[in-house]
């Protein structure tokens, strides 16, 4: 089985999981409790760090987020093999986590965009330095802005989400946090010689 193929595999794995614990929650109702990023509470409970990713507040977060996982690993699928991914989604994780509890905003949370939005940095980034950031390449650079862009209208909150106003106006942050992720997780990612 080729490596791409079994990316892949790890992302729909990854999403299932995501989809899974939603229907699971329901039944069990103390798991948001346990397991979101809860700022208070980070260093005594430190699951917390990856565990708020992978849970979310309702079934069309879960779907949208399930969906929105796959898109970037589809993507970007040929600079990763399974190691490789399942890294990046984890430093983007820990450092997203981190970061918003540096930042004290949002003192709560739960779901995946922040990983999401790192994983399109580090792809972006990788396809980029494969063209040795060929400024005539400007799909990459575009795509890059308009996404830092995105979080920046967030963050002066100028863009809403109907699906994350639940989650308060500091989105933004997961969202900026995961792409500073992404950025590490893109430094951190085995270059080729």
């Amino acid at each position: 089985m080729s490596e791409r193929i079994q990316v892949i595999i790890a992302a729909a794995l990854m999403a299932a999981i995501v989809l899974w614990l939603q229907f699971y929650q329901l039944e069990t109702k103390s798991l948001l409790e346990q397991f979101d990023f809860n700022a208070p509470v980070l260093w005594v409970e430190p699951w917390r760090i990856i565990s708020a990713h992978i849970l979310h507040l309702d079934s069309q977060h879960a779907i949208s987020n399930a969906i929105g996982l796959l898109l970037p690993t589809l993507f970007f699928v040929r600079h990763f093999n399974v190691r490789t991914w399942l890294n990046a989604f984890v430093i983007i994780a820990a450092s997203t986590s981190i970061l918003v509890w540096l930042w004290g905003a949002p003192e709560r949370f739960v779901g995946l965009s922040g990983i999401i939005h790192g994983l399109f940095v580090t792809g972006i980034l990788l396809d980029w330095e494969s063209q040795q950031y060929r400024l005539s390449q400007w799909l990459l650079p575009t795509a890059l802005a308009l996404l830092v862009g995105k979080v920046v209208l967030e963050i002066i909150g100028v863009l809403h989400s109907s699906m994350l106003q639940n989650t308060g106006e500091d989105f933004g942050y997961i969202h900026a946090a995961g792409i500073l992720g992404g950025l590490l997780a893109w430094r951190l990612h085995p270059k080729k010689n």
